[in-house]
């Protein structure tokens, strides 16, 4: 059968806006149809034109954020670029909370020895930038004695955050010889008996270390088992996966029945869990100031430094550290590989090692929001590359050092000049914001040299300005003078220091 030529039309696919379908269509609509030439939009035949281009651009649109969504470079949604890090081999590390000590006394008037139990609640003042005080939590039991003079002070370690749950659950116990027990839980919902459950935590945001699943029975609760994945599960697996997702919203996920077990229908499920974790749990000496619900006869009397604490890992670092943690493999043979598995390890954000000998390897470290790392963080991640490292290589761990970086003094601040009509105090702003963007990861690693040309590209691409001049950029720990590189040290990162800027022009 001849074909009409009439029929064919030369549509450019690549061209996938409104605009674009508009204009094929009715370039197509000439060949086929050259007796309709109304283009008025009131004509139907160019409101089914348009309609249909309309729903093309929105087609097209989602075909691309799919495309994107898929390569790690390109994913824009937290989740995308969570699971093809997971893909690699790495899992992103979620919020960190801070840790430290809180002394506690007996009041006037206790005249008997009273017990604190592990989750006891301790809080600082009104905080108004979160609108609430920060609460953190003890450890473990602790044994306030009678009061005396002078009152003694016993101190409990704390960590940032809250316990959830409404009521307590008896646990059975478990078949290594553990007791039974009781645990504060909340109940997220009822087992249907069909594959693939899932259930959600009410609260957030949720520290994922902490949470636990209990399928309980009406007599007493068993506890299932949190896995990354079902991949290689049996049936019979009591086990779960928990994932937080773009929206903070931490959901929970049972088995199939092929890949983990089902929970038998009826049965209630129940989640312990903690929500807390961030840099915002940081605070100063001092800071924490009462109980949360007044214990009488017991006072809190002071407080060390809360640290430790870090938000979760940003997508820009991720996305750094995922490439490298694949390339690893879980063993260690050259100086890269040291580094890259002690990113493996949580509360690590960065690492860079040093050979200086054969049978030596120095690990500097730093953690999420170059907090520096603890002891005990130091020793897990030593222990950690050690067992993957090289048989008679000695792994030793030492944080890295910040360097902060001064950017224009009071004497010789950068000077920029704002374009007309824009403001000037907006500019202004966010020229120091671009600059500290500079000395931000993943832009700022161990060794880096930032040169001053990145720091006036970084200031022209800010809109509305004219020109900038950049009179002194200088460590901290050099003259304050001049604006040559920065060069740090293999074991030094550098950071933002002061940022004096002087804007001129706009309105």
């Amino acid at each position: 059968m001849a074909v009409d030529s009439r029929s064919v039309a030369n549509i450019d696919y690549t061209s996938r806006d409104f605009t674009g379908y508009r204009s094929s269509l009715l370039a197509y609509a000439e060949q086929v149809l050259p007796e309709w030439t109304s283009r008025s939009p009131a004509d139907f035949g160019v409101v089914m034109v348009e309609l249909f281009s309309y729903l093309g651009d929105i087609i097209s649109f989602y075909q691309d954020r799919i495309q994107d969504e898929s390569f790690l470079s390109t994913a824009t949604q937290r989740s995308s670029v969570v699971a093809i890090a997971q893909q690699l081999g790495y899992q992103p590390h979620t919020a960190i909370p801070a840790t430290g000590q809180v002394s506690f006394s007996p009041a006037p008037g206790l005249a008997a020895p009273l017990v604190l139990p592990a989750g006891t609640q301790v809080i600082t003042s009104y905080i108004p930038a979160l609108d609430r005080p920060i609460t953190y939590e003890t450890n473990s039991d602790l044994v306030i004695p009678a009061y005396s003079v002078p009152a003694p002070q016993v101190v409990a370690l704390v960590t940032e955050g809250a316990t959830q749950g409404s009521r307590s659950l008896a646990l059975y116990a478990d078949t290594a010889g553990e007791p039974a027990s009781t645990v504060r839980v909340e109940d997220i919902g009822a087992s249907d008996g069909t594959k693939s459950q899932v259930f959600t935590l009410a609260q957030s945001p949720v520290l994922l270390d902490t949470v636990r699943i209990f399928v309980d029975d009406g007599v007493g609760g068993t506890e299932w088992t949190r896995v990354q994945d079902f991949l290689l599960a049996r049936e019979s697996d009591l086990i779960f996966t928990a994932e937080t997702d773009d929206q903070g919203v931490t959901r929970i996920t049972f088995g199939d029945g092929v890949n983990g077990a089902v929970p038998a229908t009826g049965l209630t499920i129940a989640a312990a869990y903690r929500t807390g974790g961030g840099a915002y749990g940081n605070i100063a000496q001092g800071s924490i100031t009462d109980l949360a619900e007044a214990v009488p006869g017991v006072v809190v009397t002071g407080s060390s430094p809360m640290t430790g604490g870090a938000d979760e890992e940003s997508i820009d670092q991720i996305r750094v550290n995922a490439p490298r943690a694949y390339r690893t493999q879980g063993r260690a043979v050259s100086a890269d590989d040291y580094a890259d598995l002690a990113l493996q390890v949580p509360g690590v954000a960065d690492a860079r090692a040093v050979v200086r000998s054969a049978a030596a390897v120095t690990l500097f470290i730093i953690g999420p929001n170059h907090i520096l790392p603890s002891e005990g963080q130091r020793d897990t991640v030593a222990q950690y590359v050690q067992e993957r490292g090289l048989s008679g290589v000695v792994v030793n761990v030492i944080n890295g050092t910040l360097v902060p970086v001064n950017v224009g003094s009071g004497s010789l601040p950068v000077l920029i000049a704002v374009q007309p009509r824009y403001r000037r105090d907006t500019v202004k702003l966010a020229v120091q914001q671009a600059i500290q963007r500079v000395f931000t990861p993943p832009h700022t690693t161990f060794g880096s040299r930032i040169s001053i040309s990145r720091v006036y590209r970084a200031i022209q691409e800010v809109p509305g300005v004219e020109w900038a001049v950049v009179q002194m950029m200088a460590r901290s720990d050099m003259p304050q003078s001049g604006t040559a590189d920065v060069i740090c040290r293999e074991q030094e990162i550098p950071i933002v220091g002061n940022i004096v800027v002087t804007a001129s022009g706009g309105v």
